[in-house]
């Protein structure tokens, strides 16, 4: 078979642009966001981030410290009390037996006398059990006394130191409140800023993803460059010039 000389390989090129107007968007975009990074960071808030203490809350301060020193007047006195009541010689122990041994001394030992004389047995065994039991019994209630007056000194004790941070207490509820109210001031102040602030950057990323989240279409072109010899001869000589090709 014979054949014409080939012709060289053809180079091509193709290149694909996006829709004009979408070129055009993205161009302007490119250029606000080069705008918005050479204008520097963000402002941080400028005004007080943190609310100050009300008054109130500042005068429920100076009150609970000003019932720290009764409080502790009030423990001393308290544990003063406590050994005072575990003390048979102090005056509050004293005061709580003293009837007791008087009523004693002058009817429950004069009263046994009497009974023993009556009975014959005066100075007797009978006669001695009998006081015994009788001091025994007025040295169990003295006892009792001392132990029920400790009780109800401590018993106390917490009620009064609550008594006295009371007034504190309610103050401080209602600074607390004021200072929360305050605080929701200037945090609904930040937020308005911070919204000023990012209000340019979240309109850019939103034509941003406007733009580029949607296919606009896109324009291809295709070039072709090289060339060489035809090959129609080669292909008449194939038996294909019955179909024309090599017509010139």
């Amino acid at each position: 078979m014979g054949g014409g000389k080939g012709g060289s390989p053809k180079d091509t090129t193709q290149t694909t642009k996006p829709f004009p107007a979408q070129e055009r968007a993205l161009t302007r975009l490119f250029g606000l966001s080069e705008a918005a990074f050479d204008a520097g960071p963000e402002q941080y808030f400028p005004g007080q981030t943190v609310a100050g203490q009300s008054p109130n809350t500042l005068m429920s301060q100076q009150l609970g410290l000003g019932a720290a020193a009764p409080q502790a007047a009030l423990g001393q006195a308290g544990a003063g009390a406590l050994m005072a009541a575990l003390d048979p010689s102090s005056a509050q122990s004293q005061a709580l037996i003293n009837p007791m041994i008087g009523n004693l001394q002058a009817n429950i030992l004069p009263s046994i006398g009497s009974r023993a004389i009556q009975q014959g047995a005066f100075g007797g065994d009978r006669q001695r059990i009998q006081e015994q039991q009788a001091a025994e019994g007025v040295a169990g209630s003295a006892t009792e006394a001392i132990l029920r007056n400790q009780m109800a000194a401590l018993s106390g004790l917490p009620t009064a130191q609550r008594s006295l941070l009371a007034p504190a207490s309610t103050v401080g509820q209602v600074g607390a409140q004021q200072q929360a109210y305050d605080q929701a001031l200037i945090d609904a102040e930040r937020q308005r800023f911070a919204f000023e602030q990012q209000a340019p950057q979240t309109a850019l990323d939103r034509l941003a993803s406007r733009i580029s989240g949607v296919n606009l279409g896109q324009i291809t072109t295709q070039s072709t460059q090289g060339g060489g010899g035809s090959n129609l001869p080669a292909l008449a000589g194939l038996g294909l010039a019955g179909y024309g090709l090599a017509k010139g």
